[in-house]
């Protein structure tokens, strides 16, 4: 008789089955192409492997002898697999080369990711598992909304993906690019794999929200008659929308952003903005950042990627320039530059017409939102506790005469010129209370066309602080142009001339920028900004009984615009109240405040961190006394760690980034250990090599 011999670690995990499993249809003389082929190959057995687990998790919970202890704990791990598999393919998109994919694409035949089993399965059974109407207690509801979070970035990596690889080229297995991937994605349970959901003529997943097949739909409302994008954004609406109608004060980003959130929950969404919408992108008056540098920042990216599949590629190929940080920018910090060799994240900066044209064609497509522009909102209705709707004037007509609207959410996202506090106030009840920051930062932001700067580089990042006041931001957008903006402390505004805008710059701690611009042709006058105190608006603190009104973006917590937080917060707010809304309940309006507000807490504090300690702070909420002096000594030691130590690089990064709250430099026990115990490592004065 033998004995068994004791697993070793390769028999256990049957290692030499495993790893024989990978076969490349490339040639192994193509080595290049081979290798890429064999990335693709290991990605998806492994997304197969996470997905079996998730898998075994979900069909528990879905069996029934599940108490909730272990729904708890199988909702929470099968929610970290999904996170996974889009770390899977996030992990395809910035590593495998659309080149490269494109080459081996053919040879897999008719081989397509929509005919796994499994990924099918998994979408079915999260489908049941939170259908609407189903009641859950609380806990439970919010495991499921996190679940179904995890599912839809999923979803959306995927779409970007695919976006990314083949845009609308024709697919494997008889698909048709994203917009067949769009609807498969959505489709209902019980189709033939292989069979595309119906399409409406703009390449839309329908029929929509319900329409029975053969049935028209609604005309989409748009009032710039642009033409629908090819894939809509996935909705799953519920059969009697819990919001009503809901009123959006503003179509901005923010504004256009909540519009798309609260159209799969509602019955109607109207957007009422005080300018008309241009047919091409543009500056608007009533967005007085229109001319200035924007950024989305990596956690906005993310945001936007997940609210809008599909959108950053489109973005990327209207000319939109990707940039990793510190790998693509010269960024000069506590006196020297950061090495571009620490690990990078990426940001995008597109202009701010650009992403505001692209992201509108893509929300108004949708048939539930109604855009009216030249409609200036002149108050609110109802009571305090209790709004019912809006005063409207019509800017466009002759006699400019009132108009009430009624609806069962006015949401406010008119930005910084927000007056709901004032419309509060008439109406009998307190305006919130506010927490102000103020540094009477001014900035200036001017247009070039130039050649790139030296060594590689895409743009500079002076980073202003309390020993060095100045900064400059210097970003490539669309068209071949570069977008410089300029800032000084209160009482050192940059000019508005274009000569004393680039002599302006020959004042900042290093000479690169300066010498940079010296060269460079100006397109534009400089377009000055003085509007950068940070202020919190407190509508959380109305308490729970408050009903009919939410406030979000700038006009709920406007941040200091150099910091370049503004468009990716928009978007996490959009994101925190999706999420908040994909329960089985839907949440009260103080719910959806305060989801917003937390999801804004980071950039605040940030902000705010950053700012109380310049010179001739002002405010409320400006941190003083021996606590906050004992924190600003600790982080400029980050501070100084930062440009050489790539592990404070990447957390110090990551914060800056909203991908990590501020707390997170104090409790990392390896930040900490460096920070206090290391010693800085110094970076060359002249400009960092790649």
């Amino acid at each position: 008789m033998t004995t068994p011999s004791t697993p070793t670690y390769a028999t256990y995990l049957r290692l030499d089955e495993l790893l024989s499993l990978q076969h490349p249809l490339t040639p192994a003389e193509q080595r290049d192409l081979s290798d890429s082929e064999r990335l693709f190959i290991v990605v998806h057995q492994a997304s197969e492997t996470l997905l079996s687990q998730a898998l075994v998790d979900l069909r528990h919970i879905g069996a029934g002898p599940c108490g909730q202890q272990c729904l708890t704990d199988r909702t929470e791990r099968a929610t970290r697999l999904v996170d996974a598999l889009a770390g899977q393919l996030t992990l395809l998109h910035r590593t495998l080369r659309r080149e490269d994919f494109l080459a081996f694409r053919d040879r897999f035949g008719t081989a397509s990711g929509l005919e796994s089993e499994q990924f099918m399965e998994l979408f079915s059974l999260v489908r049941r598992l939170t259908k609407p109407g189903r009641e859950h207690p609380p806990e439970q509801a919010r495991r499921f909304g996190e679940l179904t979070g995890a599912v839809r970035r999923w979803r959306s990596t995927h779409l970007e993906l695919v976006g990314h690889m083949l845009g609308e080229l024709p697919g494997t297995g008889a698909t048709s690019g994203t917009g067949f991937l769009a609807g498969r994605l959505d489709d209902t349970p019980g189709r033939q794999h292989g069979t595309a959901c119906p399409l409406h003529a703009d390449g839309t997943p329908g029929p929509p929200d319900g329409t029975p097949a053969g049935e028209p739909a609604a005309a989409p409302q748009r009032p710039d008659h642009e033409h629908a994008p090819a894939v809509r954004p996935l909705r799953t609406p519920t059969a009697r929308p819990p919001l009503g109608h809901v009123v959006v004060v503003g179509g901005s980003v923010a504004g256009l952003l909540t519009a798309h959130v609260l159209a799969d929950h509602a019955e109607r969404v109207t957007v009422l903005e005080r300018d008309h919408y241009e047919d091409r992108p543009g500056p608007r008056a009533g967005v007085p950042q229109s001319r200035h540098t924007h950024v989305l920042l990596t956690s906005g990216m993310n945001a936007l990627g997940e609210l809008l599949p599909g959108l950053l590629p489109e973005l990327a190929d209207a000319g939109a320039p990707r940039l990793a940080v510190p790998g693509d920018l010269g960024v000069w910090q506590a006196e020297q530059w950061i090495s571009r060799r620490n690990p990078s994240r990426p940001v995008l900066t597109p202009s701010r017409p650009l992403l505001e044209h692209r992201l509108r064609r893509r929300v108004l497509a949708g048939s539930r939102i109604r855009v009216r522009t030249g409609a200036e909102v002149t108050g609110l209705l109802g009571e305090p506790g209790r709004i019912t709707g809006v005063a409207v004037r019509d800017r466009s007509g002759a006699h400019h005469a009132r108009q009430e609207i009624t609806a069962d959410l006015v949401v406010d996202a008119a930005g910084r010129a927000s007056r709901t506090p004032q419309w509060l106030a008439e109406l009998g009840g307190r305006p919130p209370a506010e927490e102000v920051v103020d540094t009477g930062r001014a900035y200036a932001t001017c247009v070039f066309h130039a050649d790139g700067p030296a060594a590689g580089l895409k743009g500079f990042y002076i980073v202003p602080d309390a020993g060095q006041p100045l900064g400059a931001i210097v970003l490539p957008a669309e068209g071949d142009r570069w977008l410089v903006t300029l800032s000084g402390p209160r009482g050192q505004a940059p000019p508005t001339d274009p000569e004393g805008f680039v002599d302006f710059a020959g004042l900042l701690p290093h000479p690169a920028p300066h010498k940079w611009l010296s060269t460079a042709f100006p397109l534009t006058r400089p377009v000055g900004y003085r509007h950068t105190a940070n202020r919190r608006r407190r509508y959380d603190r109305a308490g729970p009984g408050r009903t009919g009104l939410l406030v979000v973006g700038d006009a709920v917590c406007a941040l200091n615009p150099v910091y370049g937080q503004g468009l990716s917060v928009a978007a996490l707010n959009a994101v925190a109240l999706r999420t908040a809304l994909a329960g089985g309940r839907t949440p009260s309006a103080h719910t959806l405040q305060r989801a917003v507000l937390r999801s804004s807490r980071t950039a605040w504090e940030v902000a705010t961190g950053a700012d109380s300690p310049m010179p001739g702070a002002a405010g409320n909420a400006v941190r003083s006394g021996p606590g906050a002096r004992l924190l600003n000594r600790y982080l400029a030691r980050v501070r100084d760690h930062v440009p050489g130590d790539p592990v404070v690089c990447a957390a110090n990064r990551d914060v800056l980034f909203l991908l990590a709250p501020p707390r997170t430099l104090l409790t990392s026990p390896r930040v900490l250990r460096r920070t206090l115990l290391g010693t800085a490592v110094p970076t060359p004065r002249d400009l960092p090599t790649p």
